[in-house]
């Protein structure tokens, strides 16, 4: 194909790997330069690789942020998906010497907790954050590959039983399955602070299952003496890497510490404006000399790289096709990472099989104006026996405050949130506020049993209506309908008349 979406020419091919290709290309359109990633014909078919482009390229455009790589379009050409990106060129964490000035460690991982940070306000969760994933540029940190993301709340391991993650960098808590949680990539992000700042990772490891039980079970080594590096950012490291996810700081707080240290500003993390809002999506990264705001007197990036390695340049596209296939990770990882460790795979799932739900809640954020939101809830039985009078509880891992739901009544005490029944209905319009961060809702349970979600975002610029949604298949029994009252005597049309006043059909 030399063409695709009847306006992306494809001009110069960049790399490969095992799950796509990605080429240089240029949008007749529009005038401009782009990355298109094309999904590996032989892949084409499996409906698990296919999902898995769909949803790189659906995170990466929930995101407005300059650390996160633009995408402009997604589409299929002839069967084929494809994603269009912005064209970003630059280096590889993954290809550079470590370990380095430590004012370069924290300017770089400054900037990779801002970009976590604004996906964790909207709710995506990275989890494979890595030195692959991270490209340095002359305007700053790229982070790349969103390929195996996922929205807070949903299941760690997938409907095929398998847990994607890089072994030396995935967390220990997705190694035990569960929900997927922010504090997994603020683990991952202790893990590239400390490998800058070191030249290694905390644990000595000689294949992936030493690193993965280092995972579980090894205490960090403490970072060695490093001149004029100040203690809090030792502590902050240690702390990203706590065993419990609740012991670690989120990415917002670790924004903030490190850009006391270095004095800079962090990048904004606010979430993307709602109604798909697309400033800022159309203009190509410059590729000037002038270093990044929040990178002020870091050292070039070809200055970082390991001298065997100083023609390593690519781009950002190119690098994400390539971390899939584990080619560029394979030539570049350090020596403190065995073979196939610092590679994206997937792991074997948990021991123990996962909680089966009791019920599926659908939740879809309707509009969010950057201080309230409305968001429609949907709870779905799925035990054999009716629920009457049911509560559900959950967590914000915001600051969201609910000021309404509905007919249900609402107890909310900081974070955790009771909804009670009124009436047996399934379906609550919510309204709320926040100040900071309006992430999805996490740890549904419906009177105490575990629920499935299901989260969407489908925001809109006009107001929600005041009337609540139909469920589709409430939690409880349906009421046996009320005989119609006999039609009054002038009125020739009777019950069940033509009129404009004729009854909705019940829920399907």
């Amino acid at each position: 194909m030399s063409t695709v979406g009847g306006r992306y020419r494809l001009v110069e091919r960049l790399g490969a790997g095992g799950m796509s290709v990605v080429w240089r290309g240029y949008d007749e359109v529009l005038g401009r330069q782009v990355a298109v990633k094309v999904l590996a014909p032989s892949l084409a078919t499996d409906p698990a690789f296919r999902e898995r482009i769909r949803t790189e390229a659906q995170a990466s455009a929930r995101l407005s942020h300059p650390h996160i790589t633009n995408v402009y379009d997604y589409g299929e050409s002839g069967g084929v998906p494809y994603v269009v990106m912005e064209v970003v060129d630059g280096v590889p964490l993954a290809a550079c010497r470590t370990p380095m000035p430590w004012r370069d460690a924290v300017a770089i991982c400054a900037e990779v907790a801002s970009a976590l940070a604004a996906a964790h306000a909207r709710g995506v969760v990275h989890r494979d954050v890595t030195p692959g994933n991270v490209l340095l540029t002359a305007a700053g940190v790229k982070v790349l590959d969103f390929g195996i993301s996922a929205v807070v709340g949903e299941q760690e391991v997938g409907p095929d039983g398998s847990l994607l993650g890089t072994p030396a960098y995935i967390a220990p808590e997705r190694l035990a399955g569960g929900q997927v949680a922010a504090a997994a990539d603020v683990y991952g992000l202790g893990l590239l602070l400390y490998r800058c700042l070191a030249g290694r990772l905390p644990w000595p490891g000689r294949s992936s299952a030493e690193l993965l039980k280092s995972h579980l079970y090894a205490e960090p080594s403490p970072l060695p003496d490093i001149d004029g590096l100040p203690a809090e950012v030792a502590e902050l490291c240690l702390r990203c890497l706590a065993k419990s996810p609740g012991e670690r700081p989120t990415s917002a707080d670790v924004v903030d510490a490190l850009a006391e240290v270095t004095g800079a500003l962090p990048r904004p993390v606010s979430p993307a404006p709602a109604g798909g809002g697309t400033a800022g999506n159309t203009t190509i990264l410059p590729r000037g000399v002038v270093p990044a705001a929040g990178i002020a007197g870091l050292a070039r990036p070809a200055d970082l790289l390991v001298g065997r390695r100083r023609q390593v340049l690519v781009t950002a596209a190119a690098v994400v096709a390539l971390g899939v296939g584990g080619a560029a990770l394979a030539t570049t990882r350090g020596g403190d990472e065995p073979a196939g460790a610092a590679t994206t795979t997937a792991l074997a799932a948990p021991a123990a099989a996962p909680e089966k739900p009791a019920c599926e809640v659908r939740y879809a954020l309707r509009r969010d104006s950057g201080k309230a939101f409305d968001a429609d809830l949907t709870v779905v039985n799925a035990g054999p026996v009716a629920v009457t009078d049911w509560s559900l509880a959950f967590t914000f891992p915001g600051d969201q405050k609910l000021t309404g739901a509905g007919s249900a009544t609402v107890e909310q005490q900081g974070s955790a949130v009771v909804l009670r029944s009124a009436g047996g209905s399934g379906a609550v319009r919510l309204t709320g506020s926040y100040a900071k961060s309006n992430a999805f809702p996490v740890e549904f349970r419906l009177d105490g049993a575990f629920c499935e979600p299901k989260l969407s975002t489908v925001t809109t610029a006009s107001p929600p209506a005041t009337r609540e949604p139909a469920a589709k298949q409430p939690v409880v029994a349906k009421p046996k309908p009320k005989p119609p009252k006999p039609p009054k005597k002038d009125d020739p049309k009777g019950p069940g008349g033509g009129g404009p006043g004729k009854g909705k059909s019940g829920p399907g």
